[in-house]
């Protein structure tokens, strides 16, 4: 399975491999395929092992069913809040690198959606351009074909038209275009009928391992593997690490602690930051994995 995944990761463009440097931070935003890695961590402990000598930080803000727009992060509120919580933790997080990952959800507004979705990418853009951080935009991945599963021939199709108009704002901003669309198509053809997703959509922990390759070829990296013992602990570290984060930015029961109903529990949000400490002492933790 990595065999042929590896082969068919070609170099997606001419950009020099990308690179991570000393004291970088990474902050990922996106839909489901973004919260999702951050509970299975293969991508990023493929990413953190490749500049393991670097101390490098990544935080995810992914969201499940999340667009340009912020939508799904209203929760209580109006969309418009919702789009700005996205903006204000992706600057709050001081990112010196930001991964974007949109499209799959704004490509069922079909063609007609997709100028929308390239001036809303723009926009956001251009709210996230004060951290002057180096941006990487990632093209969304295509639907699984499965035997189980409806054919996404025409899904595909429309989605491809997202995957073109998310590497258009990339040129014309400088910014990296990382083309996962293509690539998984390649693995697609040689692979067809394997289940890598839960609903043709949705990547499952498998999926997440067996687009290694691909996600990092995406970024011009090569990727001949890791030690097993390395990597199985250096992964159960940053999905730890993932999950102290996440309680710290979406604690539950938000609405009592920060919402309309604070004023029952509100006193009980003082403890949220008390989860900074142990997310720092997880970081140091995967720092003497990655450096062993």
């Amino acid at each position: 399975m990595f065999l042929a995944l590896s082969l068919l990761a070609l170099t997606p463009s001419a950009l020099p491999p990308f690179e991570l440097k000393d004291d970088d931070r990474v902050v990922w935003i996106g839909n489901t395929l973004v919260e999702r890695e951050q509970k299975y961590g293969f991508w990023e402990t493929a990413l953190l092992s490749k500049f393991a000598k670097q101390n490098v930080t990544v935080r995810n803000l992914g969201w499940s069913g999340d667009t340009v727009f912020g939508d799904a992060r209203a929760g209580f509120d109006s969309p418009k809040q919702g789009y700005e919580r996205l903006v204000s933790l992706a600057l709050e997080s001081k990112p010196t690198v930001i991964f974007v990952s949109y499209g799959t959800n704004e490509s069922f507004e079909g063609p007609a959606g997709v100028a929308k979705f390239q001036k809303g990418l723009e926009k956001l853009l251009d709210a996230l351009a004060p951290s002057k951080a180096r941006v990487v935009l990632f093209s969304p991945l295509p639907f699984e074909k499965a035997k189980s599963l409806p054919d996404p021939t025409e899904r595909n199709k429309v989605l491809q038209l997202y995957a073109q108009a998310v590497r258009e704002v990339a040129d014309s901003r400088g910014h990296r275009y990382a083309d996962l669309f293509n690539l998984a198509l390649a693995h697609e053809t040689t692979e067809a009928g394997s289940h890598f997703t839960d609903n043709g959509m949705h990547l499952t922990e498998a999926g997440y391992e067996a687009t290694i390759p691909n996600f990092m070829t995406s970024l011009g990296l090569s990727w001949a593997g890791e030690d097993p013992k390395k990597f199985d602990a250096a992964r159960a570290t940053i999905r730890r690490k993932n999950q102290l984060f996440f309680y710290r930015w979406r604690p539950q029961n938000e609405t009592y602690l920060l919402g309309f109903r604070k004023h029952e529990q509100g006193k009980n949000a003082k403890e949220i930051v008390q989860f900074d400490p142990l997310v720092d002492h997880a970081e140091q933790e995967l720092r003497a994995i990655l450096t062993k």
